[in-house]
């Protein structure tokens, strides 16, 4: 490569905390866009790693020649023939190349011993190799194998040069084309071998491949012809592909695989400054949709709480129940007649544990009735919470469903219950001649519950003040319970990791003078 060699280390740093950058980005959140952008990552961590570093670091690293393209398109036989010597297995079974053939030349071996394009394939280390070109067999484009054709595509980011291999009768496959427009527009040189062409149709196909090639910038691109040889088995007879075999070997003898790795790094650099700063939006992105799904899980579990909170300020957990234990224990007869009617016991102590047992019953009523409060409450949240995940732009059901299996609401409400019972239970109230300190705690909560005549004893006694703040407590611990139910959906988000855009971007910052 033409970079000077005083740079030469300081550009592989540079690559290499590149790669680093960017194997540690990740884009966890499912959203328009993400896929794509996750492509793109490692479609550069590929080439960073397998085609740019390797000539960075050393000046005689071979040349990574790349046949790849349609099934079926004879990209074995192509390779085999080239060698001399069937390497790589070519069979009418699609698909035929499953795990990609790496040919190299022996005295080649030690210059690509640390290559990180030995990781992909089966290296093949033979005599008849073309020596300073690396010559890959890779799977098909169109596989119907999900692995096949990722593991191509990140070939193809791994070459130096790639030699697009295709059929007069498919050489316009959509899938196959868009591949070869896309790598030659992120620098990679390409090359075009149309197979098994009939002598019938040899001018007309040129013409039209020509004109292809030459509508997105790739006139100048070897355009190599070979044609159909019928049914047959084994190597392709030497004077058919030997315009391929003198081009590959002037690319091994000469500075031409210089000249094309220098112009892919040229190509590619600028690119990847451009690929790295769009990245890097991409996790700011990623990161606004994390706070939005934490804004919404707050937004949409806070109004069914807010109606629960205005029913605790009013008092209104007397209905029902409570009120019947109320009136059932309060009325003539009832242990707590005395109390409601003011007249003093002639000693504080008599009969208070029975006074305190009805005064705890009705409260345990009124608890009764803040449970099935809270508990709608706080179901109706979580059902807004998921609702709102649910419409986001990112896909939530996963995350939907880890928050379902985090959120215990029985224990979220008896967690509330008992922590507005321990409030009630420490506040400091004087004593009164009807009531030991239980029974006085709980005369405080049923008032505060909403009982009329409760709240009438309550005022009497003095305790107004202890009623208001019993609501406060109340309302405290509701909204500590909402906190601990959102929380569970903030949990998940927060457990995602995401890594600082500012890193991506300080990388990008390193190719400025590319």
């Amino acid at each position: 490569m033409s970079i000077p060699a005083i740079s030469r280390y300081d550009m592989a740093n540079r690559i290499e905390r590149t790669v680093a950058a960017l194997r540690s980005t990740s884009l966890p959140l499912q959203m328009p866009g993400a896929h794509e952008w996750e492509q793109t990552r490692r479609q550069l961590i590929t080439q960073l790693e397998n085609r740019i570093l390797p000539h960075v670091r050393q000046v005689s690293t071979p040349t990574v020649m790349v046949f790849g393209g349609s099934s079926g398109a004879g990209k074995s036989t192509l390779v085999n023939s080239l060698i001399g010597e069937e390497i790589s297995q070519a069979s009418i079974l699609r698909p035929t190349t499953r795990t990609p053939i790496i040919v190299i030349h022996p005295d080649d071996e030690a210059a690509l011993q640390d290559h990180a394009l030995l990781n992909l394939g089966t290296c093949v280390c033979h005599q008849r190799a073309i020596r300073g070109v690396v010559i890959v067999d890779a799977p098909d484009l169109d596989s119907v194998d999900d692995s096949n054709r990722e593991l191509s595509a990140r070939l193809i980011d791994s070459a130096d040069l790639w030699v697009f291999v295709t059929t007069a009768s498919r050489y316009g496959d959509a899938l196959a084309w868009n591949t070869l427009t896309m790598a030659h527009q992120r620098g990679i040189t390409c090359a075009v071998v149309l197979d098994r062409v009939p002598d019938r149709a040899l001018a007309p196909v040129r013409a039209d491949l020509m004109r292809r090639m030459a509508s997105m910038q790739m006139a100048d691109s070897p355009l190599f012809m070979v044609r159909d040889m019928g049914p047959h088995s084994g190597l392709l007879p030497v004077e058919e592909i030997a315009d391929i075999r003198q081009w590959v070997e002037l690319i091994a003898r000469t500075q031409a695989g210089n000249a094309l790795v220098d112009r892919t790094t040229a190509a590619t650099l600028p690119q990847l400054r451009s690929d790295l700063l769009m990245l890097a939006d991409v996790v700011d992105l990623q990161e606004h949709a994390r706070i939005d799904l934490r804004d919404k899980a707050r937004e949409a579990a806070a109004a069914p709480i807010d109606k629960l909170l205005t029913n605790i300020e009013h008092g209104r957990f007397a209905n029902g129940a409570p009120t019947t234990s109320w009136l059932s224990l309060a009325s003539a007869g009832g242990p707590l007649a005395k109390l409601v009617a003011r007249r003093k016991p002639r000693f504080f102590a008599t009969r208070s544990a029975i006074r305190d047992r009805a005064m705890i019953t009705v409260f345990e009523s009124v608890l009764t009735s803040v449970r099935v409060a809270l508990t709608q409450g706080l179901t109706a949240a979580d059902m807004n919470v998921t609702e709102a995940w649910r419409q986001d732009v990112v896909q939530t059901e996963e995350l939907c469903q880890q928050a379902a299996v985090g959120v215990d609401m029985d224990t979220i409400v008896e967690r509330a219950v008992d922590r507005w019972k321990a409030d009630l239970a420490r506040r400091q109230v004087s004593p009164n001649p009807w009531l030991a300190a239980s029974g006085t705690a709980a005369l405080i909560g049923v008032a505060a519950g909403g009982i009329a005549g409760a709240q009438t004893i309550a005022q009497s006694l003095g305790y107004a003040a202890e009623v208001r703040q019993a609501r406060d407590d109340l309302s405290h611990r509701v909204r500590q319970a909402l906190r601990e139910l959102v929380g569970v959906y903030i949990a998940v988000i927060d457990e995602i990791a995401m890594p600082p855009a500012a890193v991506l971007r300080a990388r990008a910052s390193e190719f400025l003078y590319q």
